[in-house]
């Protein structure tokens, strides 16, 4: 089997199965409240050290180091959500970038988020909430800078395997942005976290880099210097260690992961 063909059915298997979760879900209902039909998750119930779902994960991974700004994801109905953690992230002063898709086959590009993700409107072919039209958006190159100071990023995935290699909904944005072939590789903050851990210390005062108007071009008067953000991948728990996935050497590689069930390192072997 090649890799085109394992992939394809993997992603098969797992949006059946996500799915299959979220009517399982819908038919039970839950403790949590519903706006908008989006779940939501009010900050007391994100108690760190008891992660109940993705979210609570992904608080307890912001909340374990100092993060001054960090790149999340806005989540699409069945993939695992992770807004109650990004606003209680903003309500703390926290910055937080998302994904903004500029055009097929190119590199994504990135918008700051002025308000709750509640607020956020669907863009696009796909619908995905994107930072308000208009907005100054960030190039892949500029968010990994020390004049940004980003300093984690959630992947979201559809699954990995055992060595961390990223199942993507195949449209190709991650792993051309931030695959090792990339516009931005973050295999920097691979081989960090995997193996010291921990990040590196930076000054507390930030001075916003250079952005850039939808769609322009950025020059550069010279190189700039390059931050190591830790980069954690998002997914469900059955979704972890994928048999069967053939990856390429394109392919995003992730050194730990976020389920319901908390923090899981890969084994890079």
């Amino acid at each position: 089997m090649d890799s085109s063909t394992s992939k394809a059915q993997l992603r098969s298997h797992v949006r059946s199965a996500r799915a299959d979760r979220a009517r399982a879900e819908a038919a039970t209902g839950s403790a949590r409240t519903v706006t908008g039909g989006r779940t939501s998750v009010s900050p007391a119930e994100v108690a760190p050290g008891s992660a109940r779902t993705v979210a609570d994960a992904a608080w307890e991974v912001i909340s374990s180091r100092p993060v001054r700004s960090l790149l999340a994801y806005a989540s699409l109905s069945g993939e695992p959500d992770l807004d109650p953690a990004i606003d209680r992230f903003l309500a703390s002063g926290g910055t937080v970038f998302l994904p903004v898709v500029t055009k097929v086959g190119e590199p994504l590009a990135f918008g700051e988020v002025t308000g709750s993700m509640g607020t956020l409107e669907p863009q696009g072919k796909w619908g995905i909430r994107e930072p308000q039209g208009g907005a100054q958006l960030f190039s892949a190159e500029e968010l990994v800078t020390t004049e940004v100071g980003l300093d984690l990023v959630f992947v979201p995935a559809l699954g990995f395997g055992t060595d961390g290699a990223r199942l993507g909904n195949g449209g190709g944005f991650y792993d051309r942005t931030f695959g090792p072939h990339g516009v931005a590789p973050l295999d920097r903050g691979n081989q960090a976290e995997a193996e010291t851990g921990s990040r590196m210390e930076r000054g507390s005062s930030v001075e916003m880099g250079p952005r850039m108007e939808r769609g322009s071009r950025v020059e550069r008067e010279s190189a700039p210097t390059l931050s190591v953000p830790r980069v954690v991948g998002v997914c469900f728990a059955s979704e972890l260690g994928l048999t069967g996935l053939i990856a390429e050497d394109w392919d995003l590689r992730i050194p730990a992961a976020i389920t319901e069930a908390g923090l899981h390192t890969f084994d890079p072997a």
